[in-house]
């Protein structure tokens, strides 16, 4: 996993690639190819609503594969949209505007990943110019509610294997009820959005300090630990560099950490002593932890569902309980943070498409 997070700083810090880091891509234009079915009929955002425009951009594909490189979407594609609908009529009008700024929702038969989302962008310095996402086809299938969904990514931290969506009885429990939930799928979008919202306003701002030469390209670990934070970027609140910890949130099962393509992980003989360590941390859920990107997807998650009323998250040890949600409200550092940064003019991608 620390390899994908890399490759996606090598893409926003050199030329714009095909770049994954957990579940993010970027892309430059000409990369994302798409062929809509002969029932999909397509309007321009000038003649459209962000909402009908859904149904026009569902896309179910045969296979999993990376985005670049061009896709044939499948009949059927627009039947997929019922669920989406019913999300983004839940969603805030700042949410609901960035589904205006997507050139394709892929349907994915299945991925490791619930789902993923990516940026198109012509040169790092320069403006986002699309964006697209990718859900498992599972999730729009079926309702299935947030406990299920989460408490079973959950247990992946701690190389727990389960069919979708099984709690297993010896990893940690999860309690998920979500404000106005029709399903999972509600805290899925926001946290890839999220992912879309961040690279399309820097949120997460990283350079190579004066005096410093990064030579990215070589693909060394090394080379991205030198990477900073830019001084208030949500990035600064937390992280060393592009790719760790701050010493006093670097917890020592941190290097265990992974969910995703793990060449090793937690195991359950950890769950106790890694939500101690993880406690005292600013990250407010385990998969915040990862990486920069997944922190603020994860706490702009956390902020918009707060937004929307009465909400929990719960994880339970044999010995303790803990709450993400109230953890979220005390953690005063990134809640004025994040809060600063959603009231302001937010940037959008404009579709390419």
């Amino acid at each position: 996993m620390r390899f994908l997070i890399c490759l996606i700083l090598l893409g926003l810090s050199l030329t714009a690639k095909a770049s994954p880091s957990e579940d993010f891509f970027i892309l430059k234009p000409g990369e994302l190819k798409f062929i809509r079915t002969p029932g999909q009929q397509f309007s321009p955002m000038t003649q459209t609503t962000c909402r009908d425009r859904i149904r026009q951009i569902m896309c179910l594909v045969k296979s999993t594969q990376n985005p670049v490189g061009t896709r044939q979407c499948l009949p059927g594609s627009e039947s997929f949209a019922d669920p989406v609908e019913k999300i983004y009529d839940i969603l805030p009008e700042k949410i609901q505007k960035a589904f205006c700024g997507l050139d394709v929702i892929y349907v994915e038969e299945d991925m490791e990943a619930l789902a993923y989302a990516g940026i198109v962008r012509q040169e790092p310095t320069k403006g986002v110019v699309g964006s697209f996402m990718g859900i498992r086809k599972i999730l729009l299938e079926q309702a299935y509610d947030a406990t299920s969904v989460f408490g079973w990514k959950e247990q992946k931290a701690f190389g727990i294997k389960a069919a979708p969506f099984i709690h297993m009885p010896e990893g940690p429990r999860v309690e998920v009820a979500l404000p106005g939930s029709l399903s999972a799928l509600q805290y899925v979008m926001i946290h890839e959005f999220g992912h879309i919202i961040d690279f399309s306003n820097k949120a997460n701002d990283f350079v190579c300090p004066a005096g410093e030469t990064c030579k990215l390209e070589t693909g060394d670990m090394a080379e991205y630990q030198k990477l900073v934070p830019v001084p208030n970027s949500w990035g600064a609140l937390s992280w060393k560099n592009a790719v760790t910890p701050k010493d006093g949130y670097h917890f020592p099962l941190w290097d265990s950490l992974c969910f995703y393509g793990c060449n090793k992980s937690l195991s359950v003989a950890d769950v106790e002593q890694f939500y101690q360590e993880l406690a005292p941390t600013n990250f407010v859920t385990t998969y915040a932890a990862v990486s920069p990107f997944e922190d603020f997807a994860e706490s702009f998650t956390f902020h918009v569902l707060s937004l929307q009323g009465d909400w929990s998250y719960q994880i339970q040890t044999p010995q303790t309980a803990y709450s993400l949600d109230q953890k979220w409200k005390n953690t005063w550092d990134k809640k004025s943070w994040m809060e600063s940064f959603y009231n302001q003019d937010l940037r959008y991608p404009t579709p390419s498409n």
